[in-house]
């Protein structure tokens, strides 16, 4: 993995805990669809994008890994 990638992964991490933590509980509470809160929706939704994000960047992480012998 090249180290701009590596970058990138730490800003997101820093923005996405940053938006979850601090500005979500500040954002106007407006109902979804009738039943939801924004706030809710935003608390289920961002965690599954993280995810696959995060998925994505340890996938090709452990791809680089081909010498690291775990079995010893």
């Amino acid at each position: 993995m090249n180290k701009t990638v590596k970058i990138l992964f730490i800003v997101f991490n820093i923005a996405y805990f940053t938006f979850d933590w601090i500005l979500i509980p500040y954002l106007p509470n407006p109902i979804l669809f009738g039943w939801l809160p924004l706030q809710m929706f935003l608390l289920f939704a961002a965690p599954i994008i993280a995810a696959i994000l995060w998925g994505l960047y340890f996938n090709a992480f452990f791809n680089t890994q081909q010498h690291v012998k775990y079995d010893q």
